[in-house]
């Protein structure tokens, strides 16, 4: 094989970067041999003219069948109002020791008032492990409880428990004409963020969430387009962009649908750019980030060799026309046409009609051909939030030698909200040291720790799917025997009453699910501040084991 290549005989590059044409004749001859001549791209696009309609989202609801409730767009992110928990104000310890701090600086003046609502409007004690830590607990210590307060400053401004509640808490005359006089003011501020009126929930979840899948489940629509809603099925929180939902035939049509907005635009089509792509100047560097010949690809890898041929041959040939849509809106493209430099249309139409199973940023819909929809949302997602450290953390995994699946509670909030790490409280309990046995002993089961929740399966029926149910364990305290239930939100369900906790079986794989809970903090298109607890849903650390061992004999100790 004859290989060609220079041979330059001066050190300069001045020839080089001439780049003489010696025949020119030559090459016109075999660009018409090639058949460049022909014209076969026609002319160049002038404008573009494009034509479409747009549907602003206005309405959410959660899960697959609750109430509609009106959304603005431009006032909250959508990712607040699915993701925020449905506690009560009221039970927030940082609220609550907020208000106990602004009391006592009220009575500042009067302290046999102050020493008064410290003795009556203490802290209720924490459950086992969740006492509060460092200098949290000595200012709980020294502030009354503010939910407290605010229950007993009710009773003092009552007519017929007034006289009860200020012998109650000690008060003298003076005293509790300070009192009642700074109490309407104080009650005003706390209203202002616990409101009295509000019936505290049930149950401190989203109402989007769905305690069997552990996550959300909501629904968006367009009053003006009444025949699609989009459902996010398996929302696991974060950013909500397009692929979080699918379009699905709507369950309820709106009452009062709105009309569509008209998308009208005329506009020159510019190159379309992207990394790597060729130079269009001969002597203009190429982009050393992208090398076409190191494309690692096997004559069989046709997707990789056509995005190279396209990038290295076609890739001028591409025009981007930009259209400006408005944040939160489902758009379709009704008609597209291109007009050349001579003058001449050409009507493009959307290339799913060719091929329906060919799709960029298309919604999921089970109905259409090639399952593809037609529209296309710009979703109203956050462009970015700042998350406060983890207040919670439950892992779900899969124990093959107990041949069980575990909730496991990492971390909790204690009294005073602060994440508290289970593990460390169940490792500082003192343990009696078993006492010396010349003999060996039969032992039914191993311990495991506190903070460890079988979810154990059952068939609810004969032909119903296996799920795993949240059992506690039953453990001897104190001579007495008790059955330990979680202490988070998360595992919340299996405190309320009614049906104990379950979930689905495939929830829980091999890889096992992390769930934690974060504050998050946002500011919105106009400027508002948002903030909310959200839960999050991730991969798990794979397989665990609780050390939980059936029928073993321990050996003799001297």
């Amino acid at each position: 094989m004859t290989r060609m290549e220079p041979n330059p005989r001066s050190g300069g590059i001045e020839d080089g970067l001439a780049a003489r044409v010696h025949d020119p004749l030559w090459l016109l001859a075999r660009q018409w041999q090639l058949g460049e001549f022909r014209a076969d791209d026609a002319g160049s696009p002038a404008f573009v003219d494009v034509t479409g309609e747009t549907h602003c989202l206005d309405g959410w609801r959660a899960g697959a069948a609750g109430v509609w409730q009106p959304w603005d767009v431009a006032a909250a992110p959508i990712e607040r109002l699915v993701e925020q928990e449905n506690a009560d104000p009221a039970t927030d310890p940082r609220l609550r020791l907020d208000g106990g701090v602004r009391w006592l600086r009220t009575l500042a003046q009067v302290p046999q008032a102050r020493a008064a609502f410290l003795a009556a409007c203490a802290w209720p004690p924490p459950a086992p492990g969740l006492a509060a830590r460092g200098l949290t607990a000595a200012v709980l210590a020294r502030s009354p409880d503010g939910a407290q307060v605010a229950r007993s400053l009710r009773l003092l401004l009552a007519d017929g428990t007034a006289d009860a509640e200020a012998a109650r808490l000690g008060l003298d005359a003076a005293a509790r004409a300070h009192v009642t006089a700074a109490a309407p003011s104080w009650l005003a501020w706390w209203d202002g963020h616990a409101p009295h009126e509000a019936q505290p929930p049930a149950s401190t979840a989203p109402v989007t969430w769905d305690p069997h899948r552990m996550e959300h489940t909501f629904s968006l629509r367009a009053s003006s387009l009444p025949d699609v809603e989009l459902v996010a099925p398996r929302y696991t929180g974060g950013r909500l962009d397009w692929p979080t939902v699918d379009v699905a035939p709507p369950s309820q049509a709106p009452s009062n649908p709105a009309r569509p907005t008209p998308l009208t635009l005329r506009g020159v089509p510019g190159p379309a750019r992207f990394g790597g792509m060729p130079a269009q100047r001969f002597w203009e560097m190429e982009d050393a980030q992208f090398d076409a010949g190191a494309v690692d690809a096997a004559p069989h890898d046709v997707a990789r060799l056509l995005l190279v041929a396209f990038a290295t041959v076609y890739g001028n040939d591409w025009c981007v026309v930009p259209v400006r849509m408005p944040v939160g809106a489902l758009i379709r493209i009704t008609a597209l046409t291109v007009t050349d430099v001579f003058g001449r249309s050409t009507m493009l139409g959307p290339a799913a009609a060719i091929d329906p199973a060919w799709n960029l940023f298309a919604l999921t819909d089970d109905l259409a051909p090639g399952g593809s929809s037609p529209w296309f949302l710009l979703a109203p997602a956050l462009p970015d939030s700042l998350e406060g450290q983890e207040l919670e953390s439950v892992l779900l995994a899969r124990d093959e030698m107990a041949n069980l699946a575990w909730a496991v509670e990492l971390r909790v909030p204690d009294a005073a909200g602060e994440a508290a790490d289970r593990y460390d409280s169940w490792a500082a309990r003192p343990r009696p040291a078993p006492a010396p046995s010349p003999i060996a002993h039969y032992r039914v089961d191993t311990d495991v720790p506190d903070f460890w929740y079988p979810l154990a399966p059952e068939q609810p029926g004969d032909s119903a799917p296996v799920r795993l149910r949240l059992v506690p364990l039953a453990r001897q305290l104190g001579g007495r025997v008790v059955e330990e239930l979680p202490l988070g939100c998360v595992l919340e369900e299996s405190r309320l009453p009614g049906d104990p906790l379950w979930l689905h079986e495939e929830e829980v794989p091999r890889s096992g699910v992390r769930i934690s809970r974060r504050c998050q903090r946002a500011r919105w298109h106009d400027g508002s501040v948002h903030t909310w607890t959200a839960r999050r849903r991730g991969a798990g650390a794979g397989e665990s084991s609780s050390g939980l061992v059936f029928d073993t004999v321990e050996p003799p100790t001297a």
